[in-house]
């Protein structure tokens, strides 16, 4: 029995209210925001799909605070998208309820937040501006912007000190006008890391605001009604208030401020890539099983020739061994995905910072759920013929799940974490602990990662690290997966809050080329196929 019919909706449903989530009818829910993003699919450029996203923030149907306020809802959000299919609208959406507004609820002030009311009712857009050129998906976590705090004319100084700094690939960030940047605070010249910064990036007419560049990063093989932005910063001036105040701040005395007890670092402000995380992995999980769904129907009927006769692409041995095995493995990966989006879920209503268990575990979710949707679309891909070229199957929509393995933390990046935290251990725990554990339920586990610490132990010198680590790649990549599917097999499977349904509803295959002075103008898009090129 699939894990989405172990529980009947109604127990669902009372069991989210009993985990504190609040009650809200999710038929009724469910019905209100399909109804909101019923045209996204016909918005094929990006002028057209932020005036989408536009309406959706204004209907007020999902609030920017439900991060926090209704976490369940918040994701169920993003699953509902994917059921209709995973394009560039998916991302767009995370960008704006996640990245940006989220960054608010979860770094701001009290009056910070308060702005979001506001920003909602205007339905203003946001961009999420981390990413620097030479930091891409394979670099990790590197900030060189730099925000410099002036004294003298109490503002923040935010600049791009060279092109390697400029940040890349912000999706939403050409038609945005506001946006959350992370740059290196710095007071006095004394450097205080990584922070969050919000800002305005265009003024009312659309036109960037001064000292702001702002590139298109150009057509794409898919996703093409979504924005991807390049930005620059040249001594932009930002008031005092622009920086996101719950943990950190300026005092009166030019001072840098501590206002929490929790401190100011990298697992704060990478809060919203924890829930960026979850959301990409629960659509990638959904859009799989959906386009499985649907090729299965249609394998049903199409009738093919047998030796006794006439017979159905589903009823074909190949054919019917991979929807088996998808359905088994896909459901395997949403029972655990969902188990781990309670536990993220209890963080959000209560404020706290994730340990580092249900980080990496969350860390797991993002990869496996990826690959185990990769793999196995391409599967299906192979067993249904000349019906996976087809526009309208959701085939065309494959390059999506190599979007969500690079966004919000490159695949390769968590492995190498996972890696690292399970050395640290080895570390902590020493010889005799790690070698107590090889006659546990983890002794493979110990056993590599004695392996490979011994091989990594080459002190504080970065070029023998390097060296060890190259010569060394498939050992510590085996090594994360090993950590992967232990996290995976020790933890109860759980189920979402509402059955999966196929939704799709497959996106036009034109846009219009001269979208971007639509940004500036604010004029209407036009007509599917006026003056539009194909994508």
């Amino acid at each position: 029995m699939p894990i989405t019919d172990l529980m009947s909706r109604r127990q669902l449903s009372a069991s989210a209210t009993a985990a504190g989530s609040g009650s809200f009818d999710y038929d009724r829910w469910t019905s209100d925001f399909l109804k909101e993003v019923e045209h996204v699919p016909g918005a094929t450029d990006p002028s057209q799909s932020s005036a989408a996203l536009r309406s959706l923030v204004k209907s007020g149907v999902l609030k920017f605070t439900d991060m926090k306020n209704n976490p369940e809802k918040f994701f169920m959000a993003h699953r509902l998208l994917s059921t209709v299919g995973l394009g560039g609208f998916g991302i767009r959406f995370t960008v704006q309820f996640n990245l940006f507004a989220g960054s608010i609820v979860g770094l701001g002030g009290p009056e910070q937040i308060k702005m979001l009311d506001d920003i909602q009712e205007k339905g203003q857009l946001g961009c999420f501006l981390l990413t620097e050129m030479q930091a891409g998906v394979l670099s990790g976590l590197i900030v060189e912007t730099t925000c410099d705090w002036d004294e003298e004319s109490q503002q923040f100084i935010l600049h791009t000190p060279s092109d390697k700094a400029a940040k890349n690939w912000i999706s939403q960030g050409y038609t945005a006008e506001l946006g959350v940047v992370i740059a290196d605070l710095r007071i006095k010249g004394k450097s205080h890391g990584p922070h969050a910064f919000h800002m305005r990036l265009r003024d009312d007419n659309g036109n960037l605001c001064e000292g702001i560049r702002i590139d298109d990063m150009g057509t794409k093989t898919i996703a093409n009604d979504l924005d991807n932005a390049r930005v620059w910063f040249d001594k932009v001036k930002l008031p005092k208030d622009a920086i996101l105040n719950k943990f950190a701040d300026i005092s009166d005395n030019n001072e840098y401020v501590q206002t929490t007890d929790e401190k100011m670092r990298i697992e704060v402000i990478g809060q919203r890539l924890l829930t960026g995380r979850m959301a990409i992995a629960e659509a990638a999980l959904l859009s799989a099983k959906v386009l499985h769904m649907r090729t299965e129907a249609y394998a049903k009927n199409k009738i093919c020739n047998g030796l006794a006769g006439e017979t159905t692409l589903a009823s074909m041995p190949q054919v019917a061994a991979v929807f088996k095995e998808s359905y088994a493995e896909l459901d395997r990966m949403i029972g655990f995905v969902s188990a781990i989006e309670e536990k993220l879920n209890k963080c959000l209503k209560e404020g706290t910072i994730p340990d580092p268990e249900l980080v990496d575990a969350i860390s797991v979710c993002k990869i496996q759920a990826i690959e185990v949707s990769i793999a196995r679309c391409h599967a299906l891909r192979l067993e249904v013929g000349s019906y996976a070229l087809m526009h309208k199957t959701g085939f065309e929509l494959m390059d999506m799940l190599l979007c969500c393995k690079f966004a919000e933390g490159d695949s390769r990046i968590l492995q190498m974490k996972l890696m690292r935290d399970r050395l640290k251990k080895v570390k902590k725990d020493g010889v005799a602990g790690t070698l107590s554990q090889v006659f546990g339920n983890d002794g493979t586990e110990a056993i590599k990662a004695l392996q490979l610490a011994n091989k990594l132990n080459v002190g504080r010198d970065l070029e023998k690290m390097e060296k060890a680590m190259n010569e060394n790649w498939e050992e510590v990549y085996e090594l994360a997966r090993i950590v992967e599917q232990r996290h995976i097999n020790s933890t109860p499977p759980s189920s979402f809050i509402e059955p999966i349904t196929e939704r799709f509803s497959p996106a036009e295959v034109y846009y219009d080329l001269g979208w971007k002075e639509k940004v500036v103008t604010g004029a209407p898009a036009e007509d599917e196929g006026a003056g539009a090129a194909s994508a």
